[in-house]
């Protein structure tokens, strides 16, 4: 959060080389509007990095926005609940977008969710058509605005920091609820009551700069805790997760297919009853491991720094994250594969008035009261 300015209008681009990616099947959602320094988007099973995006590309349902040190991109909104909006991903960061389906004849105009997998956002919100929704959720928080500006912060420690800029805020979290109004800042710890403080002078490029460098320091007195807890995590769910990808992967064709050429009633409860046991399963897996692998990506990075260094069943942490980082990229591209093949079941569910098991991409970690955002009204 390095720039007092929101927003910034200078473009630099990269590239134009053409993305060879299906995405027929595919909502967009947005567009690329600014891109600096290391940027990857992870589409359907595919790593796309920096010479292979340029200004004005599309953004779809469920791509996976990431940067890396000094890199940073804003994507401008363009799908019906939050048209006119705009995300900015800042360094070290990862999210993406999921928009919810909306029943045919429904005057409601949408439910945009913004997933922060980790680091930091900045967004600017426009005024919501009537029924729209726009949240952002974290590992400790959920989020619920009108049309507002504001920045959302993660910490190593899981801690969540909403500074609001303009309009106000409903944060959500397991210790309560709090709204943030302009010039104030929340914040939401993995236990215990969120806060509310003003941001001194409206400072919230030092205000964010403190509060940083204040998170690092406690996770420093127990990363290696962290690392052990989610070192652990990731070895009791890889397998059942690289068991459960294999299984789904094998109907990705079919099921693009049947979107692309809707089959007979017949040919299409067929599908379900086969590739349901896969879905499922699948389902039950993706929340808990995507939350590991894209915490152990931001532990790897402060590692690398001599933080959180400890031994792990006897071997130094080293170890484990060299073994890590060489799954990586593989495991995010195949998140990513999940995603996509959970979003055509949806649209087949909406061909066929189904009722299909798991059709809809679970929410990752989203904290116990958050199903009440859906009638926050500012």
């Amino acid at each position: 959060m390095r720039s007092q300015r929101l927003f910034p209008r200078v473009l630099i681009l990269f590239g134009i080389l053409t993305v060879t990616v299906s995405v027929s099947a595919q909502v967009q959602i947005g567009l690329v509007s600014y891109l600096e320094g290391t940027v990857e988007i992870v589409r359907q099973g595919a790593l796309l990095n920096a010479s292979m995006i340029s200004y004005g590309d599309p953004v779809f349902m469920h791509d996976v926005v990431q940067t890396g040190s000094d890199s940073y991109a804003e994507v401008e909104l363009t799908g019906q609940s939050g048209a006119g909006s705009t995300i900015r991903v800042n360094e070290n960061s990862a999210y993406y977008v999921e928009v919810d389906p909306l029943p045919t004849g429904s005057n409601d105009s949408g439910d945009t969710k913004i997933r922060l997998l980790g680091g930091s956002v900045e967004i600017a919100v426009q005024q919501l058509r009537p029924g729209a929704r726009f949240s952002v959720q974290t590992n400790t928080a959920v989020l619920g605005v009108r049309g507002t500006t504001f920045d959302v912060l993660t910490a190593p420690d899981e801690t969540t920091l909403l500074g609001v800029r303009e309009g106000k805020v409903l944060l959500v979290a397991q210790g309560g609820t709090v709204e943030a109004a302009a010039g104030t800042a929340a914040e939401a710890q993995a236990s215990g009551e969120p806060t509310v403080k003003p941001v001194p002078d409206g400072d919230f490029v030092g205000f964010y700069e403190d509060w940083e460098a204040t998170r690092l320091a406690v996770f420093r007195s127990g990363a290696s805790t962290f690392v052990v807890a989610y070192a652990r995590r990731y070895q009791d769910t890889v397998d059942d997760f690289n068991a459960a990808y294999r299984d789904l992967a094998q109907y990705r064709a079919k099921i693009q297919d049947a979107v692309r050429t809707p089959p007979s009633m017949g040919e299409l409860a067929l599908l379900k009853m086969e590739t349901g046991p896969a879905l499922i399963r699948m389902r039950s897996i993706l929340p808990l491991f995507e939350n590991v692998v894209y915490r152990l990506r931001e532990l790897e990075r402060l590692h690398r720094q001599g933080i959180g260094m400890t031994t792990i069943d006897g071997r130094p942490s080293s170890d484990f994250f060299r073994a890590f980082s060489a799954q990586q990229q593989r495991l995010t591209v195949e998140l990513s594969a999940v995603r996509y093949i959970f979003d055509l079941y949806r649209r087949l569910d909406e061909q066929s008035f189904g009722g299909m098991p798991g059709s809809n991409v679970p929410s990752s970690n989203v904290p116990q009261g958050a199903g009440s955002l859906g009638g926050v009204q500012f």
